[in-house]
Formats: C-alpha cells, sequence, structure tokens
C-alpha cells in the first residue's frame, strides 16, 4: 500500500504537531506501508528518522524539482509533479488551515484517491477561539470543503471527537491516540539541589503558563525551580518574564529555550516532576514523554489525560491557578519514592497503550479499509 503523508513542518520548533505526523507516517511504514512523507517547510533542527528499510522517505518541492522556493504556487506544482510519479493509495493530511493542505486535498480527490485528515487539535475550542476571525474565514472559503471531501478523520480522544462533532462534521471518525517514543529503565538521573519541575513544550499563550506563575505564588517552596523549555512563539516569553519579574519570582524559574538531544533528555533527567498546565490540547505528546521517562505528571483537564489518574502516575486538575497549585502543593510533599514509583507506573502505562508499534498497525488497517471497504477488525472503532 502507497502512502502520502503531509506536513508543513518536522522541525522540533514547529512542536508536537509535525512530532505525531512524522511517527504517525513512521510507524505506519513499519506495520507494512509504502510512505513518502511531504514536508512543505524544512528546518535547521529537524526530528530524526530512518529508512524503514526503504518503505519510508522523505520529500519538499526543493527535491522534487530541484529548486529552493519556498512558495505556495512552488510547493503545489511539486506536489503535482509527485501525484503524477507515483500512483498512491491514500493521502493523509495532518493538521488544518494550511492552504497547501487544502490544495492536496483537491489534488487527490482530482487523482480518485481518497485522502484523510488529522487536525491534531486545530478543532479544540481553546486553538478555535484563537485568531478567531481568521479560522471562521479559512473555515468558510475552504476548510469546511476539505472536511467534506475527506474519507476519515483522526481524532487522537474523544474530546477531540467531540470538537469535531461539534462543528457539525459527520465524516467517519477513528478514535487513535499519539504514540511516544518508549524508554525502558530508570530515566531519572540523580536530583540535584534545588529539585525541579519541568515544562517543556511550546512557550505559548495556550499552555497557561502565566497561572503556572501565579499558582507557584501562592505556594513557592525554597529548595525548588521551575524549568521552563520550549521554543518562544508570540513573544510569549517576554510576557512571562514581565510578570515573573513583577511578582518577585526571579529565583525560582529558569528559561531554556528550545532544547534538543541530550539538552532536551538532561532536562527531562533533571526534574522531579513534570507540568503541563495547558488551556486545551488534542492530546499532550509532551506529557507522554514524561511519562515514558518515568516522570509524574501534573497536567489539566484540557488535555485529555484522565489515564494519569485511573492509573495513579500523576494529577488531572481544572486548567486555572487553583487546580494548579493544589496539584503542585501536593506533589511537592510526596517523598521521592513516592514520586519513583508514580513514574514507574507511568512508564507501565505507554508501553501498553501508547507505543507506536501498536498504533502504526491499526492506523495501517484503518487506512485500508478507507480504500478497500468491508468489515473493520474489532479493535478498531470508527463512530
Amino acid at each position: 500500500m502507497k502512502q502520502l503523508h503531509i506536513v508543513q513542518s518536522i522541525d522540533e520548533s514547529f512542536g508536537g504537531l509535525g512530532l505525531a505526523a512524522l511517527r504517525y507516517s513512521e510507524a505506519v511504514s513499519n506495520a507494512g506501508a509504502d510512505i513518502v512523507l511531504f514536508v512543505a517547510n524544512r528546518g535547521n533542527n529537524e526530528l530524526s528518522y530512518g529508512n524503514q528499510e526503504g518503505r519510508f522517505s522523505v520529500v519538499s518541492a526543493e527535491s522534487i524539482l530541484g529548486r529552493n522556493k519556498s512558495s505556495l504556487i512552488f510547493q503545489f506544482i511539486s506536489l503535482r509533479v509527485l501525484f503524477s510519479r507515483t500512483n498512491f493509495d491514500v493521502v493523509h493530511l495532518h493538521g488544518v488551515w494550511s492552504p497547501l493542505l487544502f490544495l492536496a486535498g483537491m489534488l487527490a480527490k482530482k487523482n480518485g484517491i481518497p485522502f484523510i485528515i488529522s487536525p491534531h487539535g486545530c478543532l479544540e475550542p481553546w486553538a478555535l477561539g484563537h485568531r478567531k476571525l481568521k479560522k471562521q474565514m479559512a473555515l468558510s472559503v475552504y476548510q469546511r470543503h476539505a472536511f467534506n471531501n475527506a474519507a476519515l478523520l483522526v481524532a487522537t480522544a474523544k474530546q477531540e471527537l467531540d470538537s469535531i462533532r461539534a462543528l457539525r462534521l459527520s465524516n467517519p471518525v477513528v478514535v487513535l491516540p499519539n504514540g511516544v517514543d518508549l524508554f525502558f529503565g530508570n530515566m531519572i538521573g540523580e536530583h540535584s539541589f534545588p529539585r525541579k519541575i519541568l515544562f517543556l513544550s511550546r512557550v505559548h499563550p495556550k499552555k497557561g503558563i502565566i497561572n503556572l506563575i501565579l499558582a507557584w505564588k501562592t505556594i513557592c517552596q525554597p529548595g525548588w525551580k521551575i524549568i521552563i523549555a520550549g521554543p518562544d512563539e508570540c513573544g510569549h516569553t517576554a510576557e512571562l518574564t514581565d510578570i515573573i519579574r513583577n511578582e518577585g519570582l526571579d529565583e525560582y524559574f529558569e528559561f531554556r529555550g528550545l532544547v534538543v538531544g541530550e539538552e532536551k533528555e538532561r532536562c527531562f533527567s533533571e526534574a522531579d516532576i513534570f507540568i503541563l498546565p495547558t488551556y486545551s490540547e488534542n492530546f499532550g505528546i509532551a506529557v507522554a514523554e514524561a511519562l515514558a521517562r518515568g516522570l509524574p505528571v501534573i497536567t489539566t483537564t484540557g488535555a485529555p489525560w484522565e489515564d494519569l489518574v485511573v492509573h495513579d502516575c500523576g494529577w488531572w486538575v481544572t486548567p486555572d491557578v487553583d487546580g494548579i497549585a493544589s496539584a503542585l502543593s501536593l506533589a511537592m510533599s510526596l517523598p521521592q519514592s513516592t514520586l519513583a514509583a508514580m513514574g514507574a507506573r507511568g512508564v507501565k502505562l505507554v508501553q501498553e497503550k501508547y507505543s507506536w508499534d501498536r498504533i502504526g498497525k491499526i492506523a495501517l488497517v484503518t487506512s485500508q479499509w478507507v480504500v478497500q471497504g468491508g468489515d473493520l477488525p474489532s479493535y478498531v472503532e470508527v463512530v
């Protein structure tokens, strides 16, 4: 089976959408499909990927046409060339709002190829409210047309399924979580003083870091430090540092910017607790990454992580100052042995439920159903 996957970027700075698209397409390749991943905008800090025994390749407009241009027209032409060269069975669009993704869907339809859309959280209420007018215009001009022609939508949790249905989209939807790169053994290093609480994600207003700062003001404890790691968006870092300075909390916060490779792993290994105080996530890949490394996690009900409570490996609280403060206060009061036991349960959870191998097999079966029809296995539910 030949599949074309399309995403704007797989650079580290692009965040969880690029990571999810890359690992999802790799997982489908590992399950047995031939995958071409078209990346619209190449970056200097791209996520690593393998060859998958010749079944997986990454291409761009530059590699297809041999010229380095980034315009929408140039990318569209390169996609037309790609369609003419390969008889794809299915096309998978990762993300929404991009005119290029819309055009790719229309190219697929013109060529008689069914296409799948993974919104990756772009349809969550908070996301729709951010730059609302622009998104409403895009929805009415082209995005709803793309949805109406899609053979299948992929939601990462029931929460995202509900957001899809709230837009009155009646497409078949498969609920399939993102996976996580698995780490085995004890990933937690020797904890230095001060002890550390780690935030590692995009530094964006959606992530709720202001609530984290205000929560910390009410409960701050000597001997602890909050590490904020991740690429800045919308100049939000400057806004946060001003708030921290005005509240007299400078000694408790450290900003590390974009971290990759060994530096990223060092952030995880030095931490005692991971926190994502987000307003909205379709999945929250950072949560899964932290669990895979044996860290107990604090996140909010804005992310679909009830598993933290069910499996006793973290806290799932309201996305406000009081909820975050309460969870932080309790987490910091626990002995290291208790936090380590919670972390071990988190590792077990991701091994059993969020492995890319498992998800890739389900994704391949689902895409085969899109092309061929027939009955789905009992472990795949399309709603």
